[in-house]
């Protein structure tokens, strides 16, 4: 029987106006009503995702960051990994050498070194995830939503790293769909030790630390709150959602996601336009799905 379900945002939970749908909202409240635990596992930060679900009037815990922090349902921190200075050092001349656009997200927020291409490149984002919006579309939601979507300015990423306050949790490196030097800079990426390196759409390349990953992390939730995996369902539609759909018990995949997850999960839903976590939500709750 199905105890918790743990849900990716952007390509799932979220349409492709980058906000939950009423009929999403009603379904995360009947979950819980039912005493299921519901949690939201994304790449974003705490302060991206967590905005749009107290709009929408739920409290839950968050994988954030890919798995790189988990936080309660009260917004308490409970586990944070980095990446180590010794491995962005390594990492970052990798994106710069490929000329390729990149976020540092820590524990302190989000940081740039330049706005305008922070606004084009979410707009690039948002093609990978939602691929019927236009390039207009984009590009007005993008800007829209640049309270939604917080960033820091820096001149030089290298006073994050200098501030011994900061974690850095996750890189974020963006550039158009299918960009050759994506795949180049992601092969090369790949060679550096104790990293994990993914995407969450055909335009992106997200490295977190090996240890900060969504399968890794709703483990420890589920640890936190003496459930078996077995009785998990997770969904997602990217390829960072694939180790939390492969650890579940129930995985998962939206009719958007990507083939190599639908192949490993045991259902597939309909898409994020068309509700497709109230769908799964109504399967599991009537014991169709589990």
């Amino acid at each position: 029987m199905i105890q918790l379900i743990a849900s990716d945002m952007d390509g799932t939970l979220l349409n492709d106006e980058m906000e939950i749908s009423s009929e999403n909202i009603a379904a995360i409240k009947k979950v819980q009503a039912a005493g299921l635990e519901f949690v939201v596992a994304t790449g974003r930060s705490i302060e991206e995702a967590q905005p749009i679900l107290q709009a929408a009037g739920i409290k839950c815990c968050y994988i954030t960051s890919n798995g790189a922090q988990i936080f309660d349902e009260a917004g308490q921190n409970i586990f944070t990994v980095g990446i180590e200075k010794e491995k962005l050092a390594l990492a970052m001349p990798i994106l710069r050498q490929h000329q390729i656009y990149f976020e540092l997200f820590t524990d302190h927020g989000g940081f740039t070194e330049n706005i305008d291409d922070r606004i084009a490149s979410v707009a690039h984002w948002l093609k990978s995830t939602s691929p019927n919006l236009s390039e207009v579309e984009a590009f007005k939601i993008a800007e829209s939503h640049m309270a939604t979507l917080p960033i820091n300015f820096v001149s030089d990423f290298q006073e994050v790293l200098d501030n011994p306050e900061v974690t850095v949790l996750k890189i974020f490196a963006m550039g158009q769909i299918d960009d050759p030097a994506l795949l180049l800079a992601k092969a090369d990426l790949s060679q550096i030790p104790n990293l994990s390196v993914t995407s969450s759409g055909a335009n992106n390349i997200e490295v977190n630390h090996e240890a900060a990953q969504k399968g890794q992390s709703l483990q420890k939730v589920t640890e936190l709150l003496s459930l078996s995996l077995s009785n998990v369902a997770a969904l997602g539609d990217n390829f960072n959602d694939m180790s939390m759909i492969a650890t579940a018990g129930l995985g998962i995949a939206m009719a958007n996601a990507e083939d190599e997850v639908k192949a490993i999960a045991k259902y597939t839903t309909v898409t994020n336009v068309e509700n497709g976590v109230a769908y799964a939500v109504d399967r599991i709750l009537a014991g169709e799905w589990q």
